[in-house]
């Protein structure tokens, strides 16, 4: 096959720095991609000096992401037809570091060499199989009869496991159709919650091991459960809400941070049970609830939402104590509602209602670049505490080992708090340490709730 060499489109600018300065900016000075069949094509820099990088592939969609430190430049990849690429996007990181992530159509592996100056990258896919099998060759084309598949277990089915970067799906609420709440003067809700989502992704970017991820970037309207959809195909950690709250007393002030309520995470446990057999979406981090009896799935549910309920408790009360370093507190505890976006059953989730627009002093203030970016610093910070906690070296587990132990517990004792119960005084009744019983229920603190079910571990 010819081999076809396209030329990417550069827009480079070397600016006013001397070329002599040691610590300026690397500059592509050239790059090509050789498409030499449907299962290779190389894509080569070419940089006025040496220049560190890092590699790596993404998936769901599939990516493959090129990180060069200290580097500029535009690049623009041309509308072409090729078998393993569609196209190409960049964006600075860092200030000063170039991110290229190259749109692949299917799952690639990489070889990578730097010479000199020039970076190359081959993306290999794998090739179709053509080998005939045994049984072809001596007999003539016939369907072969399916195989009855086996019964299914109630062992946990792994889906593909999250890796990488902790990361934070950021939603700036409203946007596009919906203005959200109106200001006196006019400011809208949609737009200054997005400049404050923004300026907290950066926050997030800038941070080695997190990585940030906008649930709308522009104005346009996300659908409400698109949103928790867009947080889940990302592989989200958290998710957080981004709100400016509005009151017809327009002398009301203060920040506030809202959980999911027990209602609502009943209603959406309700919902995903009902559907588990037709919904692409039921898999607990990774565990699938397909294929489960209801008891088991029913169970499944339990303990995952109660531990997202537990580290959402967490996440908001450490966002809520970095706010009252900036602000007013409308409310001083953590608020809980069936809000829709909070009901990811894997996925600790919080809504930050940063301050009220009705307000005219605090409508002046979130339209200042100063204060947007104090109150994303104390919602980044609140994330940051609860990261060092649960990122790698303390990564949140995933939830099917939280739920492959939860199967263990068929006939186990089961408790459901009642009022005036305390984590202690359930441990005393059954006879096992309060460490113990934290453990088996992976709590992440003492705090339970009335109507929790607690699994008793045994004594032995």
């Amino acid at each position: 096959m010819q081999i076809t060499q396209i030329m990417l489109l550069l827009g480079l600018a070397l600016g006013a720095v001397p070329s002599y300065a040691k610590d300026r900016n690397a500059t592509i000075k050239k790059a090509t991609i050789t498409q030499k069949n449907d299962q290779q094509a190389v894509i080569n820099f070419t940089f006025d000096k040496p220049v560190k990088y890092k590699i790596f592939t993404l998936k769901s969609p599939n990516r493959v992401v090129i990180d060069l430190e200290k580097t500029t430049g535009n690049v623009k990849l041309p509308t072409i037809k090729s078998a393993i690429f569609s196209k190409l996007r960049h964006a600075t990181r860092n200030t000063s570091d170039l991110r290229i992530v190259l749109d692949v159509k299917k799952a690639v592996t990489l070889k990578t060499s730097m010479k000199g100056k020039q970076l190359s990258v081959a993306l290999l896919t794998a090739k179709p199989s053509t080998k005939p099998s045994a049984k072809s060759s001596t007999k003539p084309a016939h369907k072969a009869k399916p195989k009855k598949a086996p019964k299914s277990s109630p062992t946990i089915v792994p889906t593909r496991p999250r890796r990488g970067d902790f990361v934070v799906a950021i939603d700036a609420g409203h946007g596009g159709k919906d203005p959200g709440a109106l200001g006196a003067r006019g400011s809208r809700e949609k737009d200054i919650v997005l400049q404050i989502a923004k300026r907290l992704k950066a926050r997030v970017d800038r941070t080695r091991g997190m990585r940030g991820v906008l649930i709308r970037d522009a104005d346009y309207y996300v659908p409400l459960r698109k949103r928790m959809e867009i947080a889940r195909k990302n592989h989200a950690d958290l998710f957080v809400s981004i709100h400016a709250d509005a009151n017809p007393n327009r002398h009301l002030t203060g920040s506030s941070v809202y959980i999911l309520s027990q209602n609502g995470a009943s209603s959406e446990a309700a919902r995903w049970l009902a559907s588990k057999e037709n919904n692409y979406e039921n898999k607990l981090g990774n565990t699938s609830l397909h294929g489960k009896d209801n008891t088991l799935a029913t169970m499944l549910m339990d303990l995952s939402q109660a531990a997202t309920i537990d580290n959402s408790l967490t996440l908001a009360k450490n966002t809520l104590r970095e706010l009252g370093t900036v602000t007013r507190l409308l409310h001083r505890k953590v608020e809980s509602a069936a809000f829709v976006v909070l009901k990811s059953p894997d996925i600790p989730s919080m809504l930050v209602e940063t301050a009220f627009i009705s307000n005219p002093a605090e409508e002046r203030r979130l339209n200042t670049a100063q204060y947007q970016n104090k109150l994303a610093s104390a919602v980044f910070n609140g994330i940051k505490r609860f990261q060092v906690v649960h990122a790698p070296g303390g990564k949140l587990k995933h939830y099917a080992q939280r739920a492959q132990r939860g199967a263990s517990r068929n006939k186990a004792t089961r408790h459901v708090v009642k009022s005036g119960e305390s984590l202690s005084v359930i441990a005393q009744r059954y006879g096992v340490s309060e460490n113990k019983l934290s453990r088996h229920n992976r709590l992440t603190s003492t705090h339970i709730r009335i109507g929790q079910k607690l699994y008793i571990p045994t004594s032995s």
